[in-house]
This record gives structure tokens, C-alpha cells and sequence, in this order.
């Protein structure tokens, strides 16, 4: 069995809670206190590392073709992963759509399945499934040049990102393409191919470029010439996301001893049922707790969706983890 990275699992809990803080506070609360220096780079994060653990299993499995990933095993293992978590909390949201607010659209329940259901940040589920099927192309791209693969990618990402906006393509349908993060993933990919070389150093000036461009986006309204409604997540704000996740990686130093350090460390492996949880939180609970304020209501929007999203990830690997043993026997 393969040793957990517990920097990588405390970077993805901060990063979840990020989430969690951006859907909580508003945008003026959160550009007082820098948020797009740190919690708004929450899904940049998550995108990176989706790009850098798939890499990593790549390369310790010795996949070198296409035929050697997409096996059953590795399809079987994200349909339990995402797809099975998400229907959970899909149905739930379709049952309380039909039945609380009346919406008797069968046709448009249906297509939310294909839209990450309902709730903020429920984009992020389509953009997963999409990483998974193009993370083993851009590895297979990139697996013998990969710095010289990298650079042409960002190019190319940049490329599509500007040809989407000179298209103007409909917000609803941007809003679930992988587009914007698809440099992102690359750079995960160039962090997991070319580790031992990357250092904080030579991510300096990069990092710098990033943080301008994110400061300009932000904070002096700079459009640009890609789509603005992000702000500033595309390809040229993720070299400062990158450098995030090399410091965390490279000196965050987490124990295993004291309940806080457990704590994070289950919180960063539940990151995904947690964000689902969060989302049908703020979709269809948060409004009930608005008239709090201050600690109480920062406390009650954070506490809610993690105690139920670990309740939720607890109740999901008691579940499969049987179920999977079995097969896996049934399979020798």
C-alpha cells in the first residue's frame, strides 16, 4: 500500500476550507482580507494536485501507454471515487427540487447531472470528470520532454482559453469546461515529472509573473484578453499556485500525534465529500443560519459542512472498502 502524503492531505484541507470560506464570506470581505492571495487559490490547488497524484501514480505503476491506464481498474476506481459520492448528494438535491420547491422539470433535473448538480462550486464535479479522461493524454505529451512540453502547453492552454472568450461562448457552458484549468493540471504533471529538479528558487520569478497578474486582476480590474468572470484563474496566475504547493510539499512538516494533525489529515482525505457536502449546505441550509453574525456564524458555516462531510466520507469507505476487497479477491 502506498504511504499517504500527509503535506499533500493538509495542503488539500486548507484547501477545502478555503472553499468553504470563499462560499461563506462575501467578495468585499474577502478582497479586505487578500483572499486571492490564498483562500481564492483553493480550486487552483486542487487542480495542480490533481494533475501532480495522477502523474505520480503513473510513474510508480510504470504506465508508459495509454492502454496501460485506461484499464477497468482505473475507470472502476473514479467511478467510485466521484461518481458514486456525487449521485448521493445529486438525488438528494433532485428529491428536495421535486418535492420542497416543486420543480416538476424532469428534463432539467435530469440535464443537472451533467452540470455538478446544484449549489456553488458544483462546476467543480464535471471539471473532475473531465481531468480525469485528458490527465493521461497530457502525461503521455509530456513524459519524455517535460519541461519543453510544459511551456508549449501553456500556450496552447492560453490559446484555447482566448479562442473560448473571441467565441464568446455562453457563461452556463464555460462554466463546466475544463479550459481555464487545463494549465493547471499540466503544471501538476511537469511538478510529479521533473520533482527532484524544480526547486522554490527557480519558481521565483514565474511565481512573481503570477502574482502581478493576479493582483492586477483583482485589485486593478485588468481584463486582459481572456475571460474575465474568473478573475484570475488561467494559465498565467498558476506558477504562483505552483510554488504554494512545492513550499507545503517541501517543508510543511505534519505529525500524526495530536488531534489537530489527525484532524487535518482526515479532513484533507474526506476534501471531496466535504466539498459536496458544502455544496448542498449553501444551496439549501445557510440561509436558515443568516441572521448570525460575527464568530457564531463563521463557526456554523464551517463546522456544519465538515463534521457531515467526514460523516459523509466515513459512511462512504465503509461501504466500498468491503464491497472492493471482494472484487478484488473474485479478480486473482
Amino acid at each position: 500500500m502506498v504511504k499517504r502524503n500527509d503535506a499533500i492531505d493538509t495542503l488539500k484541507a486548507l484547501a477545502i476550507i478555503s472553499v468553504i470560506f470563499v462560499h461563506g464570506l462575501s467578495d468585499v470581505r474577502l478582497y479586505k482580507i487578500f483572499a486571492p492571495y490564498y483562500i481564492w487559490q483553493a480550486v487552483p490547488v486542487f487542480m495542480v494536485l490533481m494533475g501532480y497524484n495522477a502523474a505520480q501514480s503513473f510513474m510508480r505503476k510504470n504506465q508508459t501507454k495509454l492502454s496501460r491506464i485506461f484499464t477497468p481498474h482505473y475507470l472502476m476506481n473514479k467511478v467510485r471515487r466521484i461518481f458514486l459520492p456525487f449521485t448521493c448528494i445529486w438525488l438528494l438535491e433532485v428529491i428536495i427540487q421535486y418535492v420542497h420547491f416543486e420543480n416538476k422539470d424532469i428534463k432539467k433535473l435530469l440535464t443537472s447531472y451533467f452540470e455538478g448538480g446544484y449549489g456553488p462550486g458544483s462546476y467543480f464535479i464535471p471539471i473532475m470528470i473531465q481531468a480525469t479522461v485528458i490527465i493521461p493524454f497530457l502525461y503521455i505529451i509530456m513524459r519524455k520532454k517535460p519541461t519543453r512540453m510544459m511551456i508549449l502547453l501553456f500556450f496552447v492552454s492560453l490559446f484555447i482559453d482566448v479562442m473560448s472568450y473571441t467565441l464568446t461562448i455562453d457563461g452556463s457552458l464555460y462554466r463546466i469546461l475544463i479550459i481555464r484549468y487545463l494549465f493547471a493540471l499540466v503544471l501538476g504533471i511537469w511538478y510529479a515529472l521533473k520533482k527532484s529538479d524544480i526547486k522554490v528558487k527557480g519558481l521565483i520569478i514565474p511565481a512573481l509573473v503570477s502574482f502581478i497578474y493576479i493582483t492586477a486582476v483583482y485589485y486593478y480590474d485588468w481584463i486582459g484578453i481572456v475571460e474575465k468572470f474568473w478573475n484570475s484563474q488561467h494559465a498565467p496566475s498558476y506558477f504562483y499556485t505552483l510554488l504554494i504547493i512545492l513550499v507545503a510539499n517541501n517543508y510543511l512538516s505534519i505529525g500524526r500525534e495530536s488531534p489537530l494533525e489527525k484532524l487535518s489529515l482526515l479532513i484533507g482525505r474526506a476534501s471531496f465529500h466535504i466539498y459536496l457536502t458544502q455544496m448542498f449546505y449553501f444551496w439549501c441550509i445557510h440561509a436558515y443560519f443568516s441572521d448570525l453574525s460575527g464568530i457564531l456564524y463563521v463557526f456554523t458555516f464551517l463546522t456544519i459542512p465538515i463534521v457531515i462531510g467526514l460523516l459523509f466520507y466515513k459512511l462512504d469507505i465503509k461501504w466500498t472498502k468491503p464491497n472492493q476487497t471482494r472484487k478484488d479477491k473474485k479478480s486473482r
